[in-house]
């Protein structure tokens, strides 16, 4: 595999992710690195960058250089933004980057920016239409997307640590302070009068800013999951939290779950930028992205080949991209698939379901034995460890939980989505249930791994009969089959017959 290492130096934040890929077919985040450098701040009208930020800047692209050189990166692209970008004295950094390393720098413009933070948030999120946003410590990008197509953007000297130092004055801050605040977000904004227009579409935030808000919404709620990516953040929780950092001391703002120290003094003036972007196009919540420009330049050289840097099915890939990184068996996981999805499509009079649940049905055939890449034994147990974590793009976090609880029922027992009862609805247990249920079948149909049954014909009635269609022996099949099929009759509550067509 290739290694890309991508920094991105930002207004408040320096970051470094490295990337293993093979272009096209697979990819991997094998390290991530950040370091608050700050370097918007104090710069003022005068745009000014100060000596410590640059001192810290320099600090981290050294180190983040030097870390990618030790681990045998292949390549490293850098680029600034906002604080960078507007300097007017850029040639005392430029003197003192050169001073300690060799790394290349590349300042892109606005418009740059707002591309490759469409890049690696359209690749990442279900949103084919709407606006992204990716709020900064200088600055914030908007992009209105159409059909997955960027068609057009803004950006404004709208950032978190710039409106921190020019309207945070006082802690807490005071009501005079907060109003002033409030007044110029509404006026950053006030010219994108073309976001409303895409208000029946969705909205997806990047940044750290939208991370660390998530994550706080998320301890408030007990939330059962440890992922931000997907998460939708609604625009009432926001305004929550505004009201409790705008109450709160430092001290006190420290101790709110979820927050990074880090991050203390500025999420409150991201906070308010956020919630008046969302007011200004009329949007009630927001996805938020955990990919944005560092993966949005990776997909520039992942996809290389293609006329646009587009993943065609991003849920598909995402996938096939675990399979593949776990050494999956594509004949075999193929086959249980097909089982699988023709028994769906067979007993669909009793279940009633539709295209979307035998979507997720095949993504789970696809998967349902990635969890021998850590032990055969429990393997089912691994493989929902391995989809809760793994950077499957485009899917909600109810699917997540659903082709995680697929996954871990494909064998034997049954485990409860009770955990996740803040994210499912009341009747996905019994969807879950039928649907393992013609998992464990199809794989219990595929158990020499032969692909001796080629298909699957289904009778209802008083009882639901099941004729097997094989091109061999298929004895050992049935008997396995039929020893696995409780679940199938206790979901659909009728008797089963697997029987040689």
């Amino acid at each position: 595999m290739k290694k890309l290492g991508v920094i991105d130096l930002g207004s408040n934040t320096t970051r470094l992710i490295v990337m293993a890929y093979e272009p096209g077919y697979s990819f991997r985040l094998t390290d991530e690195v950040s370091e608050t450098v700050r370097l918007a701040e104090g710069i003022g009208p005068s745009r000014m960058l100060q000596p410590a930020p640059i001192r810290r800047a320099v600090e981290a692209l050294r180190m983040f250089y030097s870390l990618c050189q030790s681990t045998g990166v292949d390549q490293v692209i850098a680029v600034g933004t906002s604080a960078i970008r507007e300097a007017a004295n850029q040639a005392e950094f430029w003197a003192a980057l050169r001073a300690v390393t060799p790394l290349d720098l590349r300042i892109i413009s606005a418009e740059e920016e707002a591309y490759f933070g469409y890049l690696g948030a359209i690749n990442a999120l279900p949103l084919p239409t709407g606006a992204l946003f990716d709020t900064g410590g200088g600055s914030t990008q908007v992009m209105a997307v159409h059909d997955r197509a960027l068609i057009r953007s803004f950006s404004v000297q709208a950032g978190v640590v710039r409106f921190t130092e020019q309207f945070v004055q006082s802690d807490p801050i005071s009501r005079a302070d907060l109003r002033r605040l409030r007044e110029a977000a509404r006026e950053a904004f006030a010219p994108l009068d073309w976001l409303p227009d895409l208000r029946h579409g969705k909205l997806g935030g990047m940044g750290g800013t939208v991370r660390q808000l998530a994550r706080i919404d998320q301890k408030q709620r007990n939330y059962p999951l440890e992922r931000v990516h997907g998460y939708v953040l609604t625009r009432e929780a926001l305004e929550w939290m505004i009201e409790e950092l705008a109450r709160r001391p430092r001290r006190e703002r420290l101790q709110i779950p979820g927050m990074k120290e880090e991050r203390v003094d500025v999420t409150l003036a991201g906070a308010v930028i956020i919630a008046t972007l969302m007011d200004r196009g009329g949007f009630p919540s927001l996805l938020v992205s955990g990919q944005g420009v560092r993966e949005g330049i990776f997909y520039q050289h992942f996809l290389a080949d293609q006329p646009q840097p587009l993943l065609a099915d991003p849920r598909r890939f995402s996938v096939l991209n675990l399979a593949r990184l776990t050494h999956y068996e594509p004949e075999h996981c193929a086959r249980v698939a097909h089982l699988s999805q023709s028994l769906f499509d067979q007993l669909a009079p009793l279940h009633g379901y539709g295209a979307w649940e035998r979507e997720l049905l095949g993504y789970a055939a696809i998967l349902h034995d990635i969890g021998v890449s850590v032990g055969y034994y429990d393997h089912h147990k691994h493989g929902e460890y391995l989809i809760h974590n793994a950077a499957l793009l485009g899917f909600s976090h109810r699917e997540i939980v659903m082709i995680a609880g697929l996954v871990r029922n494909h064998r034997k027992g049954w485990s409860g989505l009770a955990p996740y009862a803040a994210i499912i609805t009341r009747d996905d247990e019994t969807r879950i249930a039928r649907l393992s249920a013609m998992l464990r079948l199809a794989e219990y149909l595929e158990r020499s791994k032969s692909q001796i049954v080629r298909d699957v014909r289904v009778q209802i009635g008083e009882a639901i009969t099941i004729d097997i269609v094989a091109d061999g022996d298929a004895h050992v099949e049935i008997w396995e089959a039929t020893r696995r099929s409780g679940l199938l009759r206790r979901s659909f509550g009728r008797e089963v017959q697997i029987r040689s067509a």
